[in-house]
């Protein structure tokens, strides 16, 4: 009988929480172990997935689930994603070519998996089969209508305390392996003790001991950069008369970013562009347009330092600069006693403006007037500058920033090493991988969870299946 070290924290619904000098005496003979390296969204998906598959195959030989995971918080990016609330997914209703377009790395090899195996609309059934209601907002991502990330962790919680699942923190994995023609794997501890496993899901997202391990059991590893980055812009917000200056808060509904970068032995340069909502902050710019080229210029923006001249298009349905000053134009003989720092010209279809006011009046001083020009002053010359900045502006980047609300790394282990239809390595037999281990990641707004509850949900099954394998063969 497993021994309780102390008493489980209410967050964790009763799952079984241990020290690992108890767990063996759970072992019976002929029983197997599935051991889950990391209990962050891809490993406890993925244990309480293996789990309950035991559970729904009453199977009469033993199987035991073990989560090992290093900290003494489970899920932690769970608990902070969306600003608290988690966005668990990205809208459901879209189709999943769309959905794979929000994956700059993995998009051909989850094409199979969100398709034949855990789609978007099964891990929405999933979650709503143990109580959880969602709600998809005007962006496409979809939350808990309580508005908590602690009802999306209950949920995979629960679910494996239901199965018996075996959650252990504090557990430090240093080692992992298989020798010779061995079916179990040995795992060794920070403490130097060892535990044996039948089955190995390598879950232990973008912590660099994961790709050691998996690189000790022959894979490879695309080298990780940061992706889902802000845009610093130290040379642009300091100081007063910085166009961006006081201007934090200060948002646009629809911008486009693009860089540009010389290509070796190639006259043209290669243009990256995302388009989206972009909200100037204090130290530069971030939102959506911004976080979506950090993710699909990950490793461009790496070569450069994080240093370098990204395009702004503040009203890219307006077209062209030249569009932009023939529609600009004309306002000189429409209203030429209107102020041009008073308000954006450019309207939506609601009549409202595209560019936010004081964003509108930094942007006309930039062009070089001043705060009481009037249309009917303005120069043909001045005016094709002040669409060049609306269309075509230079934001100096001087650095990368955090966004709290979501942490992804770009590289893991190389997708060509993995069969992507059960998650198991071609390099190790037993050997399983899901989550941001792997190289896949997501742009900001559900993407990389669901990359997590697909490839977890995947691996999980699989490795139940491994198990079959092995009792047939003991058979």
């Amino acid at each position: 009988m497993l021994k309780r070290s102390a008493m489980i924290s209410r967050s964790l619904l009763g799952a079984i929480l241990y020290h690992r000098s108890f767990v063996t005496s759970l072992s019976v003979p002929h029983g197997f172990r599935i051991g889950v390296i990391g209990g962050g969204a891809s490993g406890m998906f993925s244990a309480a997935t293996a789990a309950s598959h035991i559970t729904q195959q009453q199977r009469e030989t033993k199987v035991q689930v073990d989560v090992l995971e290093a900290t003494t918080k489970l899920m932690k990016k769970v608990e902070i994603s969306g600003g608290g609330r988690c966005n668990v997914l990205h809208d459901t209703s879209k189709s999943v070519p769309e959905i794979l377009n929000g994956y700059p790395r993995g998009k051909k090899e989850l094409n199979g998996l969100l398709t034949k195996h855990f789609s978007p609309s099964d891990a929405q059934k999933w979650f709503e089969s143990r109580g959880v209601v969602l709600k998809t907002e005007s962006d496409g991502r979809m939350f808990p209508v309580t508005d908590s990330s602690q009802t999306i962790m209950d949920a995979i919680l629960d679910c494996a305390r239901e199965n018996d699942v075996n959650i252990g923190t504090k557990q430090k994995v240093v080692g992992v392996r298989k020798e010779g023609d061995e079916e179990q794997f040995t795992v060794s501890f920070g403490d130097e003790q060892e535990e044996k496993y039948d089955a190995i899901i390598l879950a232990t997202g973008s912590n660099p001991l994961g790709w050691k391990l998996a690189e000790s059991l022959g894979h490879s590893i695309v080298p990780p950069v940061p992706s889902l980055f802000t845009f610093n812009t130290k040379n642009q917000n300091k100081e007063e008369g910085q166009v961006f200056h006081n201007l934090s808060g200060v948002s646009v509904q629809h911008a486009r970013t693009t860089l540009r970068i010389k290509v070796e032995g190639k006259k043209k340069k290669k243009i990256l562009s995302q388009e989206g909502p972009l909200l100037v902050t204090h130290h530069g710019i971030s939102g959506p347009a911004v976080l979506r080229l950090s993710a699909f210029a990950a490793r461009e923006f790496k070569d450069l330092n994080y240093r370098t001249e990204v395009q702004v298009h503040w009203s890219p349905d307006f077209g062209t600069a030249q569009e932009i000053e023939s529609r600009l134009w004309d306002l000189t003989s429409l209203t030429p006693k209107r102020n041009i720092a008073t308000s954006c010209p450019l309207l939506d279809e609601d009549g409202s403006t595209v560019i936010p006011r004081r964003l509108w009046s930094a942007l006309v001083l930039e062009s070089g007037f001043d705060k009481e020009t009037t249309w009917a002053e303005a120069k043909k010359k001045m005016i094709g500058k002040l669409s060049r900045t609306i269309a075509e502006f230079a934001v100096d980047v001087t650095g990368k920033g955090v966004f709290k609300e979501e942490f992804v790394t770009a590289g893991g282990i190389k997708l060509k090493e993995i069969t992507m239809k059960t998650m198991e390595s071609k390099k190790c037999p037993g050997l399983f991988f899901c989550g941001e281990v792997i190289d896949v990641d997501g742009v900001t707004g559900g993407y990389n969870f669901m990359n997590c509850w697909s490839t977890g949900h995947t691996a999980g099954t699989n490795a139940v299946s491994r198990l079959k394998e092995l009792t047939t063969s003991i058979e």
